[in-house]
């Protein structure tokens, strides 16, 4: 399948009640900038932590800081993996090709620049281009926020591992590859996967429609903060499966 007619399943798909943002641009602009300044310097990441706000009003720190960096894990996850699932291809993850676009400090939506892509039907092929791609361009994030002492290093591994997994979720659901998508998370980040950082459990379970949803390995913190409470797939709710 080319690259523009998955772009086309990926922009008209939607599961769970709702779509991504997936685009192809000639550059940053309107919004758009390049992953590549996501750097170790953290200047971005400042920027972007000083815009995060909850519903009664900003959260600490480091709950801002694990909202960004899920919100960056799952653009990323979204771009890869739905260009996976929908074409059995994955586009190029360089940061230079990635464009990323945010609000309130939270990333919303991502792109590229390029039409090269890895293309394979082999699920172990597919996932090992995006879990190589998904780790370069969290990893100066992940970097500079344990560097700052907003959060550790391993716990936001896992929670960006986590937000792979729920992304794979919905692309199986949006294209209707469940199949794909489970043999593409669990060489992706499940628990023999080649980079241990990502490496966490894999499990789902359904809601009360029948819907399946990932058991989180990690908590996202929302229930720390005013109006917000426990997610149905966290780690800390009992019976949650």
């Amino acid at each position: 399948m080319d690259l523009d007619r998955t772009l086309g399943r990926i922009s008209a798909a939607s599961a769970d009640g709702y779509g991504i943002i997936v685009r192809r641009r000639k550059g940053p602009g309107d919004g758009w900038f390049s992953a590549s300044e996501l750097d170790r310097s953290g200047r971005v990441q400042a920027l972007l932590l000083a815009r995060v706000t909850g519903m009664a009003g900003p959260p600490e720190d480091h709950v801002k800081a694990e909202w960004m960096l899920e919100s960056l894990a799952r653009a990323v996850a979204d771009l890869a993996g739905s260009f996976a699932v929908a074409g059995c291809q994955v586009p190029d993850l360089s940061p230079g090709n990635v464009l990323l676009a945010a609000e309130g400090g939270l990333f919303r939506a991502s792109g590229i620049v390029s039409d090269e892509v890895v293309g394979s039907e082999d699920p172990a092929v597919l996932a090992a281009a995006i879990r190589e791609g998904f780790a370069a361009l969290v990893e100066p994030t992940v970097v500079w926020l344990d560097e700052n002492g907003l959060r550790p290093a391993k716990t936001l591994w896992r929670a960006a591992a986590d937000r792979l997994a729920q992304s794979l979720v919905w692309s199986g659901k949006a294209f209707d590859r469940p199949d794909l998508a489970q043999d593409l998370t669990r060489l992706a980040v499940g628990p023999d996967s080649p980079d241990r950082r990502l490496a966490i459990r894999i499990e789902r379970a359904e809601d009360e429609w029948g819907e399946e949803f990932h058991l989180r390995n990690t908590c996202c913190l929302a229930y720390r903060t005013a109006g917000g409470r426990l997610c149905r797939s966290c780690p800390l709710v009992k019976d949650r499966g």
